[in-house]
């Protein structure tokens, strides 16, 4: 696929709706808590040995540009969003850029300037860049409570072709391409889901402990 700078500019338009209250992000006006009814796609319960059970949709916005929604079958609001776009890799360091002039530099993570393999991994919010080798990092999204936005480009080179084959069907090494994969994630949603898919109910919740409250003392009457 080769994109033309008009069509590259068109894509970043289309790229984002964010907004920042309590740290809140938007792909494509979608963003976590909304209602899995409002989506464009109907949720599933997937079976997955590798990431475990899930409940989601799948959304073609075009054959280069997929969406992913994650939630569960009681509070049916979305978790994560995870939207894979295939580009040239020679126009990602462009688009990054973009990117980074909506959103301000990230929170983790940098632009290199050399921009050469492996690309650029960067995060927004409460998402975290934790290198895992000397050549090698990885996004930690958070575990309890918070939001996070995430960025990362996957190769289609080489030996595995993950996303790029699984979702694009790129079914030949092509260190040409490259997939923009972004995340929206809810930590505090994404715990409820997960005791939903893996129990099969809602998450059981604590009952307020009632306290009594004393009346103070009347000096009027208070005798020395």
């Amino acid at each position: 696929m080769n994109m033309t700078k008009p069509t590259l500019s068109l894509l970043f338009l289309a790229l984002f709706s964010s907004s920042s209250i309590a740290n809140e992000f938007k792909i494509l006006d979608y963003h976590n808590g909304i209602k899995t009814d409002r989506l464009p796609c109907k949720m599933e319960a997937i079976d997955n040995w590798f990431t475990g059970d899930q409940y989601m949709c799948r959304f073609d916005n075009s054959a280069t540009d997929v969406v992913e929604f994650q939630s569960d079958f009681i509070s049916r609001e979305v978790y994560q969003i995870d939207r894979y776009i295939l580009i040239d890799i020679s126009d990602a360091r462009a688009l990054a850029k973009k990117i980074i002039k909506k959103y301000g530099d990230p929170d983790s993570g940098a632009l290199d300037n050399s921009f050469i393999m492996p690309l650029p991994i960067m995060a927004w919010g409460d998402a975290k860049i934790e290198r895992t080798s000397a050549n090698s990092t990885s996004v930690v999204h958070p575990k309890k409570q918070g939001v996070g936005l995430s960025l990362q480009f996957l190769k289609c080179g080489g030996s595995s072709l993950g996303r790029c084959r699984s979702i694009f069907d790129v079914a030949t090494n092509s260190p040409n391409k490259t997939v923009l994969h972004l995340t929206v994630f809810d930590a505090a949603r994404h715990a409820y889901s997960q005791k939903v898919i893996t129990t099969g109910k809602a998450p059981e919740t604590k009952k307020p402990t009632k306290i009594e409250i004393k009346e103070t003392q009347d000096i009027n009457n208070l005798k020395f």
